[in-house]
């Protein structure tokens, strides 16, 4: 009887558990979607150099944390700032992005936010140096679907070395 019991009791939490999980996925699973696509755009953008177009998908009070070591997080300004700062340095530009991946909150539970592993390439046109470097970005997204905060992971400070090193 208590065998019983207590493979009910596990059953019903097992179900309550099941229950109230799978709506809420389904909802984040949309919302992910739905900031998959920004993301997606948001990199387009920057391909073809369209900082105009970018900034309505940039939330006013973002958050970007920036590649390069020592660099401090920079607000929406910066933000920009950084972005035209890429744009006016290098001439074709392409990221290749080997994955798109749902990120999660510090407990692994999706929340919505966006990942991307992939391979950014790029030339410097004083001196006809090609860039490539594997990068990690993450992209937080607000009520409004707007980024509101992006980080970058890739060797900022040796791709612009390399990109202004002279030919040997």
């Amino acid at each position: 009887m208590k065998k019983i019991f207590l493979g009910i009791v596990f059953l019903s939490f097992a179900l309550a558990c099941n229950q109230a999980t799978e709506k809420p996925t389904s909802n984040l699973s949309d919302e992910y979607a739905t900031n998959l696509k920004t993301a997606q755009k948001f990199f387009e953008l920057f391909l073809t150099e369209d900082l105009e177009a970018q900034k309505p998908l940039i939330c006013p009070g973002v958050t970007h944390y920036p590649p390069f070591y020592g660099a401090e997080p920079g607000k929406y300004d910066a933000f920009i700032a950084a972005g035209k700062g890429w744009m006016d340095a290098f001439d074709e530009i392409t990221y290749n992005a080997e994955v798109w991946l749902p990120g999660t909150d510090s407990l692994g539970i999706p929340n919505g936010s966006v990942r991307t592993y992939g391979v950014w390439k790029a030339k410097n046109p004083m001196n006809g140096n090609v860039i490539t470097t594997n990068a990690y970005h993450s992209f937080e997204f607000n009520a409004k679907g707007q980024i509101h905060e992006m980080r970058d992971y890739f060797d900022a400070s040796g791709a612009m070395a390399a990109a202004m090193k002279e030919a040997q």
